[in-house]
C-alpha cells in the first residue's frame, strides 16, 4: 500500500508541474498585452515580490535575534538563580552538620 501512495504522490506532483507549465505557456500565448508590455509587467511583479521577500526575511532575522537575546538573558538569570539556590542549600547543610556535631 505504501508503494501505491508514493506512486500517487509522484503522479500528483508531475501533473501539477505539467499543468502549471501548460497554464503559464497558454496564458502567455493568449495574453492581450504585447510581449514587451507583458515582460515589463512580469518583471515589475517579480521585483515587487522580491522586495517583499527581502523585507520579510529582514523582519524574521531581527525578530530571531531579539528572541535569541531574550532567551539568552533568561537562561543566564535561571543559572544565577540555580547557583544561589545551590549556595543556600550548601550553607544549610553545613549549618546542620555543625549543629549536629556540636550536640
Amino acid at each position: 500500500m505504501s508503494e501505491t501512495v508514493e506512486t500517487n504522490k509522484g503522479g500528483l506532483w508531475l501533473g501539477l508541474v505539467i499543468g502549471g507549465a501548460v497554464g503559464a505557456i497558454t496564458s502567455l500565448l493568449i495574453a492581450p498585452k504585447a510581449g514587451s508590455k507583458l515582460r515589463k509587467d512580469l518583471w515589475s511583479t517579480y521585483r515587487t515580490w522580491q522586495d517583499k521577500t527581502k523585507e520579510f526575511a529582514s523582519s524574521v532575522s531581527e525578530n530571531s535575534k531579539a528572541l535569541a537575546e531574550s532567551v539568552s538573558q533568561k537562561t543566564e538569570d535561571l543559572v544565577d538563580t540555580a547557583k544561589e539556590s545551590q549556595h543556600r542549600v550548601t550553607d544549610s547543610i553545613q549549618a546542620a552538620k555543625t549543629t549536629f556535631q556540636n550536640n
